[in-house]
Formats: C-alpha cells, structure tokens, sequence
C-alpha cells in the first residue's frame, strides 16, 4: 500500500480507542451533521442498550504521541450470526458503522489504511462483518466487502389526511388541543375474496421478546435443515437485541422530531401465524419494515399471501397515523412480493406498489473472513438480507 501523502506509516498509530478517544471520535463525526448535539445525544442514548452496551468495538487512527489527534475512526458491533456450510452453526459477525476521516486528513488513504488493520481484529473472533453504504461502492468492494445488490418494495400512499384517521371507536371525545391517542391494539380487517374478516393485533415492545424467540428459532431449524453444497449459508440472528436498538433509535428521533413517543412496534395475525415488525423512520419520513416472519403453521403460498396482505395494511395504517407517505421493505420474497401486489390491487386508489433496486440508497456489503491456505473458496449466500440487519 503507498504511504500516504505527508505522513510516513512509523507517524500513524492503530488501535482500539479508548474512553476519552471515543468522545473525540464521537464529536468530530458530530461536526458533519446538521445538528451536532442530537447526534451526540442519541448515540450516547444507544450506547445504553444491549446490542451496544457490551459488543460495540471503537477502533482509532491517531497521531504517534498525540492520542487526541484522531485521524480516522469506525465502530463496529458484534453479533450472533447462523451458518451453514455442509453443518449448521452459531457464531458472530460484526456490522460496521461509522468509518469517519477527520476532513483535514482525508483523501491521503487514512480509511482504507484503518479497515485494514480492523478487518484483521475483526477476523480474530469473527467470521464475518458488513457494511451499509450510500456511496463507494467500488471502494469497499475493493477493501474486501461485496455488494449485495437486492430489491426494495415501495407502498406508497397517495394521499395523507390532515391528521391521524385511527382511533379506538369506544375513546371519548378528545380535549382540543390534546393530540392524538394511540389507537385500539387490534382490529378487523376482511381481504379481497375472503368472507371472513382477520384481526390484527398490533405489538407493544413487551410483545417481541418472545416473538423473537420464535423467530430465531425457526431460522435455526432451517439453517439445520439446508442440504450440503458449495455455498456457505449466512444469516444474522434476528435477535430482540438487534431488534430493540433500532426501536430505540426510532424512538428518540420520533420525539425529538414530532414530541409523540411510539406505541406499535408490529403487527401479528389474530391467530399468531404471522407477524412482521416496523421501525418508523421520521428523518427519511417512512415506515421500514424490519422482518416479516410466517410461522411453522403458516405452510401454504395462500397462507403466507394472505396474511403478508392483512399485515402490510396494518402497516399501511400505521404509516398513515404518522403522517409517513410510504411503507418500504427489502429483499421481499415471492409470497411477499404477490402480498405487496394483492394490497395494491386491492387499494387502487389510495396504494401505489413500486419494486425497484435501490433499497433506499444503502448497498449491503459482506465481507468474509479469510479461508485456510489450501481450503477451497465458497460463494457466500447472505439468507434474510432484511431491514433488521441495518446498523
């Protein structure tokens, strides 16, 4: 690698960043965005839960004797990972985010000379790491991390009312001025050619641990159940962990953004066969459906169509009580894609369906570790590629 410009390789030092240059790391990244002091805010906030309380490694650039000069830094937080390659495993991958150059350094190779020694931390308890990015696609490709360009399905509502158009039919009249009451935390809803109506029951945070549960439990059963072959299986593990940080992240934007806290994290069908949950995205102003899951009872194409449908017209719903003009989801599969169709279809009027690649701007890119000398190189099959995996 060329040295960079100005800089010999014996005045740069790498390592894990300590508490103080971890608040310098945080500050200057702050500096870039519109309002440095809620950046700060919410990051120190997500620092408080689970996922980044005890798996979140920071790693530094700094000057050789000067260990506040950050050159360049990154963070990057450990998770539980599924495999499958010929024998079904458990193990861990990190998810990167943050790769910041501090301006006056930039354009010298300060980030590409970082990754490279993370990605050789990374690989000492790891299998694994990703990234998410908007921009520099081939750069990242070139470091290591192949894209994995995938589908995004767009509902997008065509007309938004004024104020929210749900609320429980038993709620008093509302004080003027009060604003708006969460709404009941079910109702009926019947699908086109069904005579029955299906309840829907929506999901408070208390609900998902459980759910959770299930999930990953049934993503193990079918990571076991993969034949043998030339391709390695990889998945992370859709834990509530993973699922609660991003709630929480959502959930500070949200108030500081509108003043209302969130309510529904989720819908599941009345019977539980299937559920889905949701993060509401008020900065980029959509509803992101983190994971749809359809249950071991849930065997058919009918079943899976059908209730994807109920459960992206709740979805729907809950966008329009915020005022979010599109509900978006990445990597839908068949059943879910005719699912999408079917509330288009039914919803002509007020619904428009949009499949297309761009998966909001923010390109998967998968790394993985290394194989021995001598052992064969696999294609790596990134299963589950959903909004979930978002850092």
């Amino acid at each position: 690698m060329a040295q960079p410009m100005g800089l010999t390789l014996d005045d740069i030092v790498f390592d894990e960043a300590t508490p103080e240059q971890q608040r310098i790391a945080l500050e200057l990244r702050a500096e870039a965005c519109p309002n440095p002091h809620e950046f700060i805010k919410r990051e120190r906030h997500l620092t408080q839960h689970e996922l980044t309380r005890s798996d979140c490694r920071q790693w530094v650039l700094y000057l050789k004797g000067y260990p506040r000069q950050i050159i360049a830094s990154c963070e990057a937080i450990r998770q539980k990972i599924l495999v499958s390659d010929g024998t079904a495993r458990e193990s861990y991958g990190y998810t990167i985010r943050h790769v910041f150059t501090t301006p006056v350094w930039r354009r010298l190779g300060m980030a590409a000379y970082l990754l490279r020694y993370v990605k050789e931390r990374m690989d000492e308890d790891s299998e694994c790491s990703v990234f998410f990015s908007d921009s520099g696609r081939e750069y990242y490709t070139g470091l290591g991390w192949l894209a994995y360009q995938g589908k995004q399905a767009n509902l997008i509502l065509l007309s938004l009312p004024q104020s929210p158009p749900l609320t429980p039919i038993d709620s008093p009249p509302q004080t003027p001025g009060e604003g708006p009451r969460p709404r009941a935390p079910s109702f009926s809803y019947r699908p086109t050619g069904r005579a029955d109506a299906v309840t829907v029951d929506l999901l408070r945070l208390e609900d998902l641990p459980l759910l959770c549960k299930q999930d990953n439990y049934q993503l193990s059963a079918r990571f076991r159940d993969m034949p043998s072959g030339k391709k390695t299986h990889v998945a992370f593990a859709p834990t509530y962990a993973r699922l609660e940080w991003q709630l929480a992240r959502a959930e500070f934007d949200a108030v500081k953004m509108t003043g209302k806290t969130i309510t529904y994290k989720g819908a599941k069908t009345g019977n539980s066969r299937s559920w889905l949950y949701w993060a509401h995205d008020i900065p980029a102003k959509k509803l992101r459906i983190l994971r749809i899951v359809h249950g071991v009872e849930c065997q058919t194409k009918a079943q899976k169509v059908a209730d994807t449908q109920v459960l992206l017209e709740a979805a729907l719903a809950e966008a329009k009580e915020w005022g979010l003009p599109r509900v978006v989801l990445w990597n839908p599969d068949e059943d879910v894609i005719t699912g999408c169709k079917a509330v288009g279809n039914r919803n002509t009027a007020s619904v428009k369906v949009v499949f297309d690649q761009q998966m909001g701007g923010c390109v998967p890119s998968l790394r993985w570790k290394p194989s021995e000398p001598g052992v064969p190189v696999r294609v790596i099959e990134w299963e589950d590629n959903y909004g979930y995996c978002l850092p």
